[in-house]
Order: structure tokens, then sequence, then C-alpha cells
């Protein structure tokens, strides 16, 4: 059984496309959370998620647009589009967003998370101490997440704890923590759209790029009168 992982679209419709377009056929598409923030196509997104029935998760974008009590953990920009989305959105989708969990499981083996297994929605696993303390937590098992925009597998090797990524296909074991990457804003110097495709009866996890429209994702951003560097950034990957 082949599941596409996707995670952190963003709103950026045109990443979106082309990493659908990009896809091997599978038997499954699981989204990670934050479908909406920052780029200028949330209703199409959000719409193209939900028609498809995609399980997914909740993000911290899409849990600030159903809870004006978290903006301040976002930057003044980050909120801005937070706020501007809102406004766009609608009653109907709105309620969509506030109805995602905040975690979820595949089996045995695998937990989803958009954030971290301690933290569902506002950790960043980003550095050694943050993925030793979350390894410790999964007790062997797979941990799918997103939140940092940058792909890779955290795991132990020999005892000591790596970070492994690469365009390519790798086996899972557990105890792993392994991000997809995002689909609508990238920040591993690689502009190019990333996903993934599980296959889970082979246990292996093969990381995908592909490139996009990415004019056309600055022109909406700048259409929707968004902070200018959330379309900048597009070129650079970061």
């Amino acid at each position: 059984m082949k599941i596409a992982v996707l995670s952190d679209i963003h709103s950026n419709w045109q990443a979106l496309e082309a990493v659908v377009a990009d896809m091997p056929e599978v038997d499954a598409i699981i989204c990670l959370g934050d479908v909406v923030g920052y780029g200028g196509d949330p209703i199409r997104c959000l719409d193209y998620v939900r028609d498809k029935r995609w399980p997914t998760l909740v993000g911290n974008h899409d849990r600030a647009c159903t809870d004006v009590d978290i903006l301040d953990w976002f930057n003044e920009d980050a909120a801005k589009a937070i706020e501007w989305t809102v406004a766009h959105l609608g009653k109907d989708r709105l309620k969509w967003l506030s109805t995602l969990p905040d975690v979820d499981q595949v089996g045995d083996e695998v937990l989803l998370v958009h954030g971290s297994p301690r933290d569902h929605i506002y950790e960043y696993i980003l550095d050694n101490p943050t993925a030793e303390a979350n390894l410790d937590m999964i007790d062997g098992q797979v941990c799918f997440h997103g939140h940092t925009h940058v792909p890779g597998i955290f795991r132990r090797r020999n005892g000591q704890l790596v970070h492994e990524y690469d365009v390519a296909t790798f086996g899972l074991k557990g105890p792993e923590l392994v991000n997809p990457g995002s689909v609508g804003q990238p920040r591993d110097g690689n502009p190019d759209a990333s996903y993934a495709i599980w296959d889970r009866h082979a246990s292996s996890f093969e990381f995908r790029r592909v490139a996009y429209d990415r004019e056309g994702a600055k022109l909406a951003i700048r259409d929707a009168k968004l902070p200018d560097r959330f379309a900048e950034r597009l070129d650079q990957g970061r």
C-alpha cells in the first residue's frame, strides 16, 4: 500500500497542483497540517484538500484561523496573513479547520502529528536535543510530522543521532522522526515543492521534489497584498 505524505501547503495552489500532477499512483494521501497561511490561494487549497477527503491534521496556522488567542504566538507578518485568510475563508471553511485533529495514527506503526510527539502542533524538531527527547517518547514507532518545512529523518545509528535526507528512498525501522518537507514553502534551501511516498508494505519512505510555477504563486501573494517577503522567499527556499 502506497500513501503520499504531504505537509505545509500554506495556500500555495501552484505548488499543490504540481505535487498532485507529479504524484505516482497511490492508495491514499495524508496531509500533516497547515493547509493555509502565508500564500494567496487559501480557498482553492482548502477546498481541494477537503473535497478529496484526505485525512488531514491541524497545523498551527490552521488553528490560528479559528483561535484568535494564539495569534500572539506569530510574528506580525504571519499574523497579518492569518487575519487576511480568516476574512476570505468564510464560516463553512473555518468550521472545517476547527474540526481537524491534532494527532492521528496509522495502524500500530506510525504516529501522525504536525509539530512533534510531545507538542502536536507547535514544537519545531530542528535540533538534536529536541529530536532526542521526542524519539524517547515514541517507543519504537515512526512519527510523521511537518511544521519545520525541512525534509529528512532524525534517527539513531550506532548510538548516534543523525539527520538524513536526500531525494531518494529510505527504509524505516523506528524509532524515527520523518518529515516530508513543505509543499508550499520549503525552507531547506531548495525552492522546489517537497513531499513523499510511504510504501507501507515495504516500510520505505521516498522523498520527492517537484518544480512549480513560483511566479504564479508570488503573483497570488502580491495580488492579495500580503507581505512581499512571503513571495520573495519562495525563490530562496528559506
